[in-house]
């Protein structure tokens, strides 16, 4: 993922709160590089850190850790697709402490990635919102295990419906309307 600028650095109403992350300022910046923001007053408690990031398939993150020696960051995105932002970061689901989705079922409408391993058995990783991120997610994955085999499919979508005309059909030309005038 690369960093965004830190003028952008800015919480939007788009922006969901994904997960918390059990994961220090020493980490972070291990994956990440150094904050793009520090807010030395920050809420009252001390100093804020903040990293931006975006990946190749368009998906944004933006993680705040509210003080020095925190434990616990915040990883706040437009869609709640923590499979997808953690595999970008390089971190895995036992840096999660809570997560949003949690409680939810696995959507049924979207783009799911699934895993087949050797024995031909089907597994659902997650079912996401947009195509870019669910393709992005079945790459990183296949990148980092290739003993197993992972694809992106629709779920549950309907295809749009094609306007075809109905053969014989065609509209009138203006020639015949102002013939019969």
């Amino acid at each position: 993922m690369k960093p965004l600028a830190a003028n952008r650095l800015v919480l939007s109403r788009k922006q969901h709160r994904a997960c918390t992350l059990s994961i220090s300022r020493a980490e972070l910046e291990q994956h990440l590089g150094p904050p793009l923001a520090i807010d030395d007053e920050g809420d009252g408690l001390g100093r804020r850190y903040r990293w931006e990031c975006q990946g190749e398939c368009g998906l944004e993150v933006l993680i705040d850790l509210p003080r020095d020696g925190a434990q616990e960051a915040v990883l706040w995105m437009k869609h709640l697709e923590v499979e997808h932002a953690l595999e970008h970061l390089g971190l895995s689901t036992e840096h999660v402490l809570w997560r949003a989705d949690m409680l939810e079922p696995l959507p049924l409408d979207g783009w799911a990635v699934v895993r087949q391993d050797d024995a031909g058995n089907r597994f659902d990783i997650c079912v996401l919102s947009v195509p870019d991120h669910a393709e992005c997610l079945a790459r990183l994955l296949e990148t980092r295990a290739p003993e197993q085999s992972y694809a992106m499919e629709s779920r549950g979508l309907k295809p749009a419906p094609q306007r075809t005309p109905s053969h014989g059909w065609a509209p009138p030309s203006h020639d015949e309307h102002t013939a019969s005038l």
